[in-house]
């Protein structure tokens, strides 16, 4: 391999770890093995002329790539499409409350995710000192009454055979949820997003196999989404 070729291998190596990290994660090391395999096959079919081509469109879509960054983090900053969608972490505060019979969380975080039917909510976080996760909820805020079932259909363990989930949306930033068996409250939680978009309040309290609960967490929107592409 000539030292001209080497040269734009590195050339095109630099201009590669130019883009955002965001697309390099995504990409790896890819884009940078991409110019190692080009650069020397566009020399020799379409020489000097090839090389400008090759360049030529890597230099227009770094300036691109930054913009989609940059439009991706002004959008989750400035709230353009969803009040919950998104990733929520917890902070230590007064108003938080913790009334379980097990031990309250170092590190907390919800997650939404949009569906066609309302939102798919994730919890997870850090227990004594371990990563856990709770099951996934579906949340269809219609005010309608559906059995109280995991994603796949199927009975969940620890809840009454019977048992009713239901939900509504009193106005864009709030969810309020609840379930219940034989007239019998289980659970009833408040998610209430502040009017600028930045803190999630959630109230959660009900009767559960060790008796009763009651959690209240004030939780932070993460910005930029970790779970964005």
């Amino acid at each position: 391999m000539s030292t001209f070729v080497m040269g734009c291998c590195r050339a095109y190596r630099r201009i590669a770890r130019a883009f955002p990290h965001q697309y390099r994660a995504i990409c790896g090391d890819g884009l940078e093995q991409l110019g190692e395999d080009l650069v020397p096959r566009v020399w020799q079919q379409q020489g000097v002329v090839g090389l400008i081509r090759l360049f030529g469109d890597l230099a227009l879509r770094l300036p691109c790539e930054h913009f989609s960054t940059w439009a991706d983090r002004l959008r989750e900053a400035t709230m353009a499409d969803d009040f919950f969608e998104g990733t929520w972490r917890a902070r230590q505060s007064e108003a938080s409350l913790w009334k379980v019979d097990r031990p309250a969380p170092q590190q907390a975080y919800l997650r939404f995710e949009p569906t066609d039917t309302g939102y798919l909510m994730v919890a997870y976080g850090v227990v004594n000192g371990e990563a856990c996760a709770e099951r996934p909820q579906a949340i269809i805020a219609d005010g309608r009454r559906r059995p109280l079932l995991d994603l796949s259909g199927r009975p969940i363990p620890g809840v009454p055979a019977g048992a009713m989930t239901f939900g509504s949306r009193p106005d864009p930033q709030t969810l309020e949820l609840g379930s219940e068996v034989d007239g019998q409250v289980l659970g009833a939680g408040r998610y209430k997003v502040s009017a600028d978009g930045k803190t999630l309040t959630v109230t959660n309290e009900g009767s559960g196999p060790k008796g009763p609960f009651e959690v209240v967490m004030v939780l932070e929107r993460v910005v930029p989404d970790p779970y964005r592409a």
